[in-house]
């Protein structure tokens, strides 16, 4: 723990972190207490990785592995002790301090506070003989590029108002994206740009909400026209697309505006839907997804025209320019990565480390041929050698990491 987050953790205790964490888990906090959770988070590096520690559903499990096994009741009281939950007196008759049911995600919390301080204190301790990981998990980061060409680290960005542009505003959320809101007309354009080893969610302004996966970026305006809903991407990005209301065109009638996502010379087009697109440049494809609804995808570059998919296939965008129609995709490893895992089905080595070296941000070298073809489903937010530890129990094949490189033999 470097220097920040202790001062970061003396101004706010312990116990203090534990109730704020809790009532966000709880969603009680209050809009005071929500500004103190931010500005402690905001604090450091180290703050962060340990909100999103606590809050993360794994976290919270294993935490509660670990309390099984001491004293509940006198970890209980101990807590108890610590933290004040209410100024109130408690009638007669109902003398508890909380029920179990409410108490719970607290004590949870503050365990899992004590817990890590404990672990990273033990890490401290640990560092002159263990050599400091160097390749680490990706995590909630981007950039937003303005019209004016001003860069916002959205990381390190506090939260509430990022940016006022003719009655639209751009809000950073506690819970790590950025939303949009207004109905001022405007021509500027945003971008927003994800490291790799980065990921990041916005709102856009017409309630469509975009998940941007790393290396990426999202190119779209800041209020959309009544014709056209327009955006352009490189990289992975799901889309959960809000259908806009009907425009009246010239010449009278009902017309919805569709909603147009532009890859290169690839164009998908949606009215209101869920959907993923994988447009990395060292894929051998573009794969375009479709979970719900119906989409049309082209391309400028193709002699088959038009493809219109059906929830559940998935659109390929050969380097031919030709279209290939994969029926009864599993949708579920298509968009892991937005639900925070890894899912390798029948998945060869290319495509499992392209996935590693985007999220760790590491280079990749090969040492030979692995034909193996690996099933596994990892979390995101476990460390690299861990990850690599799973992959290796195949006896398949074998890593040595070497600084931010990742070298794979068989």
């Amino acid at each position: 723990m470097n220097s920040d987050s202790k001062n970061g953790m003396n101004e706010l205790s312990a116990d203090r972190v534990a109730f704020l964490v809790a009532g966000y888990i709880r969603q009680t906090l209050s809009e005071k207490e929500h500004d103190e959770l931010d500005g402690w988070i905001t604090a450091s590096d180290d703050n962060q990785q340990l909100f999103e520690e606590l809050t993360d559903p794994a976290t919270i499990r294993k935490g509660l592995h670990v309390m099984e096994k001491v004293d509940e009741d006198a970890a209980r009281e101990r807590i108890k002790s610590k933290i004040s939950f209410t100024d109130k007196e408690i009638p007669r008759g109902k003398k508890r301090w909380m029920s179990y049911s409410a108490a719970a995600s607290i004590i949870i919390a503050a365990g899992l506070i004590i817990f890590f301080m404990v672990n990273r204190k033990s890490n401290t301790g640990k560092r002159n003989i263990v050599k400091e990981e160097i390749i680490k998990p990706g995590r909630n980061q981007a950039t937003l590029t303005l019209a004016d060409g001003k860069t916002i680290n959205l990381f390190e960005s506090k939260k509430g108002l990022i940016d006022s542009t003719q009655g639209n505003e751009v809000l950073k959320t506690t819970d790590g994206q950025i939303n949009y809101i207004g109905t001022g007309a405007s021509n500027s354009f945003h971008i927003l740009t994800t490291p790799a080893g980065g990921q990041y969610s916005v709102l856009l302004p017409d309630s469509t909400r975009v998940w941007l996966n790393s290396s990426s970026s999202l190119k779209y305006p800041v209020s959309f026209s009544a014709n056209e809903r327009l955006v352009e991407l490189t990289g992975e990005a799901y889309f959960e697309v809000k259908q806009a209301p009907s425009s009246s065109p010239k010449g009278g009638g009902q017309r919805k505006t569709p909603f147009i996502v532009k890859v290169g010379t690839m164009k998908v087009e949606v009215l209101g839907t869920h959907f993923n697109i994988n447009a990395y440049s060292d894929e051998p494809t573009i794969n375009t997804t479709l979970l719900e609804g119906k989409v049309i995808v082209s391309s400028q570059e193709s002699g088959v025209g038009s493809q219109e998919l059906k929830p559940g296939e998935q659109a390929k965008l050969m380097e031919n320019g030709e279209w290939e129609i994969e029926n009864a995709v599993d949708v579920e490893e298509v968009i892991a990565w937005k639900n925070g895992v890894f899912i390798f089905k029948d998945s060869e080595i290319g495509n499992v480390m392209r996935q590693i070296g985007r999220w760790y941000n590491a280079e990749i070298v090969y040492e030979g041929k692995v034909d193996h073809h690996f099933n596994a489903t990892i979390d995101r937010k476990e460390s690299v050698e861990k990850l690599l530890h799973f992959l290796e129990e195949t006896n398949e094949v074998h890593f040595k990491v070497e600084g931010k490189r990742i070298i794979v033999r068989p």
